[in-house]
Formats: structure tokens, C-alpha cells, sequence
């Protein structure tokens, strides 16, 4: 897809600069960047969504059931970090 974009003059010849040194197209540093952006703003928004879940969590007063705690200790163990 096409589409077009403005962008300060400064930030405009350093990314052609670096897609120049590096061999990349104009359009394949941009896709990059979007898609780094977008996932990096997506991981905080998930760190930020635990953390809210980590607080409730510490000031509730709610034994924790010993079958479903061996179970996340599981799934953690056994999941690629």
C-alpha cells in the first residue's frame, strides 16, 4: 500500500541517510519503524496492564489455590522467554 507522510526536513535526510548506509529502500526503513514502534508501544501497554494486575493482586487477601499455583509455575517454566 502507498501512502504519504510529512516529516520535519531534519528527521527526513537522517532516515534517508541511514537507509542509504544500511541498504535499505526509503519504504523498508519505514515499515521497520512503524512495526518496531507499534511493538514496542504494544509491550508497555502490557508490562503497564501486569503491573496494574500485580498491585490488585498484592493488597487482596485471597489464599492462593496450591493446584493453580503449580500450574503458572508450569506454564512459566515451560514458556520461551
Amino acid at each position: 500500500m502507498e501512502t504519504a507522510i510529512s516529516l520535519p526536513n531534519r528527521l527526513f535526510y537522517i532516515a534517508e541517510e541511514y537507509a542509504e548506509k544500511h541498504g535499505l529502500s526509503r519504504s523498508e526503513l519505514y515499515a521497520v519503524a512503524v512495526s518496531e514502534f507499534i511493538e514496542k508501544r504494544e509491550k508497555k501497554e502490557l508490562i503497564d496492564i501486569t503491573r496494574k494486575i500485580n498491585e490488585i493482586c498484592d493488597t487482596a487477601d485471597i489464599p492462593l489455590n496450591p493446584q493453580i499455583s503449580a500450574a503458572s509455575r508450569r506454564i512459566l517454566r515451560d514458556s520461551e522467554w
